[in-house]
């Protein structure tokens, strides 16, 4: 399947990439790497992660090896990357697992 990523996630790539930049310049191979590796598992396995508790046909889905998480959803015809949280803003902190 296809991955889409809709305004609200282009926004949080744009504060990825300027981490990724400006503040943690090191990381940024590993987690484009893991990016891409997290795009290809979902777009393979769209039931990976676990159900929003929040919001009925999410799921949120940890990117391994970096702070950020991947909120989406499954259409007909694509997989709609929602948002790409950064953990440290306390999205997955407030959530109790």
């Amino acid at each position: 399947m296809n991955i889409k990523y809709l305004d609200a996630a282009l926004d949080d790539m744009i504060w990825f990439r300027e981490y990724y930049t400006k503040v943690f310049s090191a990381g940024k191979q590993n987690a484009k790497t893991q990016l891409l590796k997290t795009e290809r598992l979902i777009s393979g396995n769209p039931s990976v992660g676990e159900a929003d508790e929040h919001v009925s046909g999410v799921r949120e889905y940890p990117i391994p090896g970096i702070p950020f998480t991947v909120l989406f959803r499954l259409t007909p015809d694509s997989i709609e990357f929602l948002r790409i949280y950064d953990q440290r803003s306390g999205f997955s902190n407030d959530r109790k697992r």
